[in-house]
């Protein structure tokens, strides 16, 4: 058997270590033969069985162990993808590609986003595959995408109206007929119907018959298989009675009345969902078109997308921003509530970042362009949400698979409607009895239910500062039980400083943070930075290279400076390097008590002293722990601090469980016990060294910001850097997940009421619907629904200490008087500023 060998790109391996825990992961999938990574060149080859293995499991079990694929990501437009039975055809296609990892297709905005191996395809193949499957297809790109959705809003409306007025036509001809006597008008009626609805079927319903087709041939009938089964039952009986093949009514105009009716509701649908998924295309309107390019002395206006890195960028008063870059000239106060909310300007200088879409408040610029169209962080940010708003829930899978079971159970009512019909009343109210039953059953509501709520969900969040990368943990994040955060860095500042240097006898405290600063050197961990940061204030320069140096995750470092050995980090490394520390721990203890971390600090084998260090806890910290209990979720800290700190840290604010001294891979380890315990696990961190316990956790969280969106560990973004976006996140996932339910209850509730009243039973009673009015009632179905939608997406949520919370009257009432009160100071401030 040939084995089929794919090239991957892997975000993270810095060591032999990594290299081989990768191999691990890959080697435990079936069908795997071979698995190499080089840390080196960040690369991972694998060799499997043809059809054995799919990328998305490949790329699943890399982030398993902490590290992740990279993934090119194509966004591309198909404007025949007219339901949900026209996605299941183009995942299933897409997804049998080789280097095809994620495929989520949306009929709601005509998109399908594809997340795919740039060493495996190529975005040309993906089209090349959807045409195969008879998908048209093009690259989407901001602006044309939205154009392309208006003509096909303009031409839903115009063939809903050509196949009405068709209709309308043929009453005119009925009324001269049986009102006025006209006998012309008798004779041409049956061949009018049997020539204009042929044109109607071929015409304005051509889309329900390919689609018909397509899906048929694929094994997924649904909505438009239901519609063309319907609409030339109906045409076929009224072209035999014109033919004298049989005897009976004529039914045509029902034909141009239902296709009507479906393409103005689609139309309808269409303008409702824009307003649920518009956050894209806010964000695209931020983003001016032009940008003014100094070219020598002069000021060339140029079009955004033209301007490249190393670009001079003139920026004025009142002006957005075309491009990410620093400021090199000029100054200014600059309005970045699209990406941090605070209201007020801030003061931008020489050497500051400034982001695209940003607005100049006052002043002016000369900005030297570092990210151009298409990469700049508004880009990312809009590229994320589209992502995500394309993304199904699992409760969306499952009602797609409802759904892809309907048609088969909408055929047998429908067959056993004729039958017995056809005993009961004949030929012809069988047939009309039918065609009532495929209308009125077309899940057109059920397929909308979730993606249109979901996406308004979505869009909330964003507007909110909240980027949903995996929609699947948005939905977990609605059912969550336990929210586990990491300690440094995201419930505290990330920004630790040296409190104290406590040195025993023989060791003096510029010696041991000397030494440290150079042991810790080439470490990222920001408590190693806190050490090498007080040494440059003391000594005016940066520590010394180290000979060598040996990081331990979890424990700190060892290292050889200057002919010295010089360990520094935790008791665990301490005991590892056999070197006792007795003599240090009152010290260590004390500092602990007061909330600080404690680095011990061991040269040439003996315990030389402590560094403490002092990370101070996020002012909206303990807000954010109270507002999470109120929400009815458990509060737990994982840090890799010693019990006296992670103590006094929790105690602070208002944590009553917390695990100390815990490694990056322990943290993983913890979460899952609580899985194991039923719990559903929502982990916060910054996406630094905290990666593993986000991929393990049930939502990961990474509290980031603007220019931080493109950071791979977390199912959600926290871009505004608030804590207080977890709760909030909370909050909107439980609207939008009730909403969904809420959906789904009512495209449930109307087909189990509607589909007995088409197939007849009520009618001994008189009660009895149409072919037409069952389409009308199915398009106002999927309207009724997609308006809830709507609404859900016009939604604000508020902050506690905005001017609306969650608790009592009374409480709302003090919260707008301070809301008004200080939104007075920051206009007062503002102006100062200003002047």
């Amino acid at each position: 058997m040939t084995l089929v060998k794919e090239k991957l790109s892997i975000k993270g391996m810095h060591c032999a270590t990594c290299g081989l825990t990768v191999e691990k992961a890959l080697r435990s999938l079936p069908g795997v033969v071979e698995a190499s990574a080089d840390p080196v060149t960040g690369e991972a080859v694998i060799a499997y069985e043809p059809g054995s293995v799919r990328l998305s499991d490949v790329v699943k079990a890399i982030r398993s162990v902490g590290y992740d694929v990279v993934l090119a990501e194509a966004v591309i437009r198909v404007p025949s993808m007219g339901s949900i039975d026209d996605e299941r055809v183009v995942e299933e296609t897409l997804l049998k590609m080789k280097g095809v990892a994620e495929v989520y297709a949306s009929h709601t905005n005509k998109t399908v986003v594809v997340r795919y191996n740039p060493h495996a395809t190529k975005p040309e193949e993906v089209l090349e595959a959807l045409g195969k499957a008879g998908y048209k297809a093009e690259m989407a790109e901001g602006k044309s995408l939205v154009e392309a959705e208006a003509e096909e809003e303009r031409r839903l409306l115009l063939d809903g109206l050509i196949s009405i007025t068709a209709s309308i036509v043929y009453y005119i001809l009925l009324a001269l007929e049986r009102l006025a006597g006209v006998e012309a008008a008798g004779a041409v009626l049956p061949y009018y119907g049997a020539v204009a609805f042929a044109i109607v079927l071929l015409g304005p319903g051509r889309r329900f018959l390919v689609g018909a087709y397509r899906s048929l041939k694929n094994g997924t009938p649904g909505m438009d298989a239901l519609v063309s089964l319907g609409t030339l039952s109906i045409y076929f009986y009224s072209l035999a009675a014109t033919l004298n093949i049989i005897r009976g009514e004529l039914y045509y105009e029902g034909i141009g009345l239902i296709i009507g009716f479906v393409l103005i509701g689609r139309y309808i649908e269409s303008r409702v969902k824009k307003g649920t998924g518009k956050a894209v295309e806010n964000l695209a309107k931020l983003k001016p078109e032009k940008a003014r390019v100094l070219r020598g002395r002069r000021e060339v206006e140029v079009d955004a997308s033209e301007v490249k890195p190393g670009d001079l960028v003139v920026v004025r008063q009142g002006e957005r921003i075309p491009v990410d870059g620093y400021v090199v000239q000029g100054k200014a106060y600059v309005d970045e509530s699209v990406f941090t909310g605070e209201p007020i300007p801030v003061e931008k200088k020489p050497g500051d970042l400034v982001l695209a879409g940003s607005m100049v408040s006052s002043g002016w610029l000369h900005i030297s362009a570092t990210r151009t169209s298409g990469d700049t962080a508004i880009d990312r940010i809009a590229r994320l949400i589209a992502y995500s708003q394309a993304g199904k829930m699992d409760i969306q899978r499952l009602a797609d698979r409802v759904s892809g079971m309907f048609f088969w159970a909408v055929l047998g009512i429908a067959s056993l409607t004729f039958t017995a019909w056809l005993f009961l009343g004949g030929l012809e109210t069988a047939i009309i009895r039918a065609a009532s039953v495929f209308l009125i059953s077309c899940p057109c509501a059920l397929g909308l239910a979730t993606p249109t709520a979901s996406s308004a969900g979505v869009g909330v969040a964003a507007r909110a500062g909240i980027l949903v990368r995996n929609v699947v943990a948005f939905e977990r994040l609605a059912k969550a039980s336990i929210v586990v955060f990491d300690k440094t860095g995201t419930l505290t500042l990330g920004m630790p400083r040296v409190a104290a240097v406590e040195a025993v006898d023989g060791f003096s405290q510029g010696e041991i943070l000397e030494l440290a600063a150079s042991a810790e050197k080439w470490s990222e961990h920001p408590l190693a930075r806190a050490i090498i940061d007080a040494y440059m204030e003391v000594a005016g320069r940066g520590p010394k290279d180290p000979d060598n140096a040996e990081v331990f995750p979890g424990m700190g470092v060892y290292a050889e400076v200057g002919g010295r050995s010089v360990v520094v980090g935790n008791r665990k490394i301490m005991d590892g390097f056999e070197v006792d520390i007795n003599t240090l721990e009152k010290i260590a203890e004390e500092w602990q008590s007061r909330g600080a971390t404690t680095v011990f600090v061991a040269i040439d084998g003996k315990p030389a002293g402590v560094i403490a260090i002092r990370d101070e806890p996020r002012p909206e910290a303990r807000e954010t722990v109270e507002w999470l209990k109120k929400l009815g979720l458990k509060v737990m800290m994982l840090t890799g601090d010693s019990e006296g700190t992670a103590r006094a840290i929790a105690r602070e604010l208002g944590i009553e469980e917390y695990r100390a001294g815990v490694s990056p891979e322990g943290k993983a380890e913890v979460i899952r016990e609580l899985q194991k315990k039923g719990d559903v696990v929502v982990m916060v961190g910054d996406g630094v060294n905290d990666a593993p316990s986000l991929a393990r956790a049930d939502v990961g969280i990474a509290v980031a910001n603007a220019t931080d969106v493109s950071v791979e560990a977390g199912d959600i973004v926290l871009i505004k850097g608030d804590l207080r976006r977890v709760p909030l996140a909370v909050v909107i996932s439980r609207k939008t997940y009730n909403t969904i339910k809420f959906n789904l209850f009512w495209a449930f509730i109307y087909n189990v009421t509607l589909i007995p009243v088409a197939a007849g039973a009520f009618a001994w009673a008189g009660i009895t619907l149409r072919p037409e009015l069952a389409a009308a009632a199915m398009a106002l179905s999927s309207i009724t629904v997609t308006s809830i939608s709507y609404r859900l997406s016009k939604w604000k949520p508020r902050l506690p200490g905005d001017y609306e919370t969650y608790g009592t009257k009374e409480e709302k009432e003090e919260s707008k008087e301070e809301f008004e009160r200080r939104t007075r100071e920051e206009k007062a401030l503002a102006a100062g500023r200003q002047q």
